[in-house]
């Protein structure tokens, strides 16, 4: 309610939009048209709009909606033609959901923004979570007094994800260009930071001032020539393999904020406006300059630059530009991962390994850390040299159990209702090898069977291992990560043990389109090898990661699929991976409030 009264002038824990971030002198060209913003940060216009009613400042409608086997809050908006001065009319919704983190000591807030173009008058749109961060606790801006510290943020440590930032002139709109960190080591996180010794060298050699006066301003929190500190755009770093880039790493003794996010740039800004605000008191707390840190993911800052005019910029940061919709493209989305662990210390030591005994801090290190240029080389490489055309060569050396996984696959399958078809019932076995799951499971629960295999040697061999059936199936020769299944064709898209040599980046879009290949009621059945305590571990040789059931069902999610069906294969030797066998089916998120029926295992 303070927030309210306030009219929460500095954005605390808001969505800003319709455009995040700064519009240089409040005017915005689109369409041959200019139009004209609100100057609410002189000269400029800022996170579209503030106290007149920017996104920020509206009452979004409210709802719990069914989240991927849970549940989550939407908020949702109508921003009309003309409000705030913006162009065109869109649907926005911002959905929450919570879910645990890879580890034991975390948990996972999802932000899901998405915008919806109206109408076919096209519009800008960039949203930002304006979140303030302080992971040592709401009074450290307050003295002894007040059952607190006088240091805010000053004794966390930061790090970026990012190589490059875009500079910015006098009035903190950027010049279009990209800066390289290594020619700005003031500006340069790449490496984890203490906050307070970043501020003070942006004191002396960004600001000018002396090491003695800057030192006294962080002392007392009261910057002597006015506002000062990092309030900049960083580009996020490319980072291949992962699911989902990291952005920011924010730590205070044992916690640690980690921040992914689908957007190309981030704005870090250290709170350097609190203590000039005269609202800045919120929940009964004085906050002063640098009591938190905003990480506020987006695409560039005046960035709403049209087709014809990108070659006048430089591409680097045309790459981040502001998004424009149009009838052609109407949608909008920003995916935000913020992982709060509260002993990271023990996060890190449960993350994972390799075969060589190699340790990782987190999944992000490891991906970094691997050749993904020959990654699915080597496996393929390896299969060819070590994976005979039989069923001991597909699974390693014990063939003897594929009759038990054969029929811990059938009961698992009995209890799952199967949708009717208008015409033939068809299955889809994916890295496939021989057939040896179409003829021994698939052919008796569909009538027909597609099988997707990358080694064509293995292909040519399943016709004759299938036998008399064989008629009934088709066969393609593609890697999983490359392979674009129709559309509303399976029953059953069954994946067994080949999931493990694809990227995070690929499982999650191979299953999207495995999702979109299901008939109305069609079903993925997901059977890969687990593992217990670490995270992962990564095989070196075939070029592979064994995940934990943690980090299956991250991708899952990520994947916008829900789990309807889970159990474990039984009566496998001691000596191999645990065998998880998930039922999964898409979701469609719904409004009126309820969970769908699904399984949680979190």
């Amino acid at each position: 309610m303070s927030m309210y009264q306030s009219k929460n002038p500095v954005f605390f824990s808001s969505i800003v939009g319709r455009v995040a971030n700064r519009i240089a002198k409040g005017k915005l060209s689109l369409g041959g048209a200019i139009h004209e913003l609100e100057i609410n940060n002189p000269p400029n216009h800022l996170h579209g709009g503030g106290l007149s009613g920017g996104f920020s400042h509206k009452i979004w409608n409210g709802s719990i909606v069914s989240v991927r086997g849970g549940q989550g809050v939407q908020f949702s908006l109508t921003s009309e033609d003309g409000d705030q001065g913006f162009p065109g009319k869109v649907q926005v919704t911002a959905t929450y959901s919570l879910r645990p983190s890879l580890s034991s000591s975390g948990v996972v807030l999802r932000l899901e923004m998405e915008a919806q173009l109206i109408g076919d008058k096209p519009s800008p749109i960039n949203l930002a979570q304006h979140s303030y961060f302080n992971l040592s606790g709401h009074l450290s801006s307050q003295d002894d007094d007040g059952g607190g510290t006088l240091n805010g943020i000053l004794d966390h440590t930061l790090r970026l994800h990012a190589d490059s930032y875009t500079p910015v002139d006098e009035t903190a709109i950027p010049t279009r260009k990209v800066q390289t960190l290594n020619d700005d080591p003031v500006m340069d996180w790449r490496k984890e930071r203490n906050i307070r010794q970043a501020l003070h060298q942006y004191g002396v050699e960004k600001m000018g001032l002396s090491a003695d006066a800057t030192e006294n301003d962080l002392n007392s929190r009261e910057p002597s020539i006015g506002p000062y500190g990092f309030d900049h755009n960083y580009v996020v770093r490319k980072q291949p393999g992962a699911s989902i880039p990291k952005v920011a790493e924010l730590s205070y003794q044992d916690r640690k904020l980690t921040v992914y996010s689908t957007a190309p740039g981030v704005q870090l800004y250290t709170a350097n406006y609190l203590s000039s605000s005269e609202n800045a008191s919120i929940c009964k707390t004085d906050y002063q300059a640098w009591s938190a840190v905003c990480l506020e993911t987006q695409h560039f800052p005046d960035s709403i630059i049209e087709s014809e005019k990108e070659e006048e910029v430089d591409s680097a940061f045309v790459a981040g530009k502001c998004p424009i919709l149009t009838p052609q493209s109407p949608n909008y989305n920003q995916c935000i991962d913020y992982c709060l662990e509260t002993d990271a210390k023990a996060a890190e030591e449960t993350s994972g390994s390799d075969t060589l005994t190699q340790k990782y801090a987190s999944v992000e290190d490891m991906w970094q850390a691997q050749d993904l240029s020959t990654w699915y080389k080597r496996a393929k490489d390896y299969y060819e040299d070590n994976c005979a055309a039989t069923i001991e060569g597909v699974l390693g050396g014990i063939g003897w159990i594929s009759d038990t996984d054969l029929n811990g696959s059938r009961e698992f399958l009995k209890g799952i209702p199967l949708p009717k078809t208008e015409g033939p019932s068809v299955a889809c076995e994916c890295g496939a090898g021989i057939g040896r799951v179409t003829k021994g499971l698939l052919l008796d629960f569909c009538d027909r069977s597609d099988l997707v295999e990358s080694s064509e040697r293995l292909l040519f061999a399943s016709p004759e291992y299938i036998g008399n059936d064989a008629y009934k199936c088709r066969f393609f020769a593609k890697e999983l990560q490359d392979w674009e299944p129709p559309e509303k064709k399976y029953s059953i898209v069954w994946i067994q043990w080949v999931l493990c040599y694809l990227t995070d980046d690929d499982i999650v879009k191979f299953l999207q389109r495995c999702s979109e290949s299901l008939v109305d009621g069609g079903i993925i059945v997901m059977k890969e090898n687990t593992c217990a305590d670490p995270a992962f571990v990564v095989d070196v040789d075939d070029a592979s990661a064994t995940r934990s059931i943690p980090y299956w069902l991250d991708l899952i999610f990520k994947a916008g699929l829900k789990v309807t069906k889970h159990q474990m294969q039984d009566d496998f030797p001691d000596d191999i991976y645990p065998v998880p066998m998930f039922a999964l089916q898409p979701f469609h998120s719904g409004h009126d409030g309820k969970t769908s029926d699904t399984v949680a295992y979190y």
